[in-house]
């Protein structure tokens, strides 16, 4: 039987499933107009939501079903209802790409700058999934290109984090704010530093990115870069004027950062950056301390090349011979004794 059929012998088009879901949903989900036509004819409730809050508009907009979306817009769908996780028909559509049905949504007044529960806008989930045209549309319709998340997260951190270049450059000429700052004090700069993104970090330096900013617990660009032995993007940092020899709150350098994890051409170019070779953390830790904890030869050889003091003692006592001694390492013992390693 035909859909009529049922209506006309008395069938709820309204009833539903035990998980909450209409006909209509079901039709919508599919996309099939038919359906959705002799039901919304039949007076189905377009805004009746399912146990999880999802309605016909959300489950269209999902699968990018753009004439059944904008069936429902005309029979009165709320543009605006959330899910139980606070997401609208714009924010599922713009996370599926449905570049046309995002279109519509828009024309019909939707709030652009709605926002899920964790904080997440339609800009930020498009900047961050890498869609240039649905990052256009959404500014051109008023969208907040500095809206953040519940964690501070906004659309150029999320376009950073992914690497999306094209988004980038858009965000920044619709001023986004460069030097905009999670609740943690994470930047654009420091997450495509840390991912080693070589051209958004040119593009963030470009657009005045503060290549000094600090983290809550003093983590910079630089300290990101060369942690993760992202030499180019160290390169960058430094003709920028990134602080060589800043620190955390205890105390840790770039160079001690790439040191412990064997970075040894981001060694190379803090050292001939000037970075000091001797610095300690709160507790009298060096770079060479670090590298012979864990047998990293070649950057403890850097470090004595460059002046590194071999024989410097921590607060509790402890050298770089210590180090190499206690955790087996023989041939760096070899190593800091050559270089005059008291023992």
């Amino acid at each position: 039987m035909m859909v009529q059929d049922l209506v006309r012998a008395g069938a709820d088009v309204n009833a539903r499933k035990n998980d909450g879901v209409t006909a209509l949903m079901i039709a919508s989900e599919k996309g099939d107009q038919l359906v959705v036509r002799e039901l919304l004819a039949a007076k189905a409730d377009v805004n009746a939501k399912s146990s999880r809050g999802d309605t016909a508009l959300l489950m269209s907009s999902q699968n990018g079903y753009l004439m059944v979306v904008q069936m429902l817009l005309s029979a009165g769908a709320d543009a605006g209802a959330k899910n139980e996780g606070g997401l609208t028909a714009l924010l599922i559509a713009t996370e599926m790409g449905r570049m046309e049905v995002v279109q519509s949504l828009i024309s019909a007044q939707v709030d652009i700058n709605a926002k899920a529960g964790d904080g997440m806008t339609a800009l930020i989930i498009a900047s961050g999934n890498g869609y240039p045209q649905i990052v256009q549309m959404l500014i051109s319709a008023g969208a907040d290109v500095n809206a953040s998340t519940e964690d501070g997260i906004t659309a150029l951190m999320a376009a950073s984090l992914k690497g999306r270049l094209i988004v980038v450059h858009e965000l920044l000429a619709s001023r986004a704010r460069v030097n905009a700052k999670t609740h943690e004090g994470l930047t654009a700069l420091i997450i495509a530093s840390e991912k080693g993104d070589q051209r958004i970090v040119q593009t963030l330096i470009a657009a005045n990115a503060d290549v000094n900013a600090r983290m809550r617990e003093g983590v910079t660009a630089l300290l990101a870069a060369s942690k993760e032995g992202h030499q180019l993007v160290v390169h960058e940092l430094l003709e920028a004027k990134a602080e060589v020899s800043t620190s955390t709150s205890n105390g840790t350098t770039p160079l001690m950062a790439a040191s412990e994890d064997g970075r040894l051409e981001v060694v190379y170019v803090l050292l001939a950056a000037r970075a000091d070779v001797n610095a300690r953390t709160n507790d009298g830790t060096t770079a060479l301390m670090l590298a012979s904890k864990d047998a990293r030869e070649a950057v403890a050889h850097a470090l004595l090349s460059a002046g590194a003091d071999v024989n410097v003692r921590s607060t509790n006592n402890v050298t770089a011979m210590t180090m190499a001694s206690k955790n087996g390492h023989q041939r760096m013992v070899k190593l800091l004794k050559e270089a005059g390693a008291k023992e």
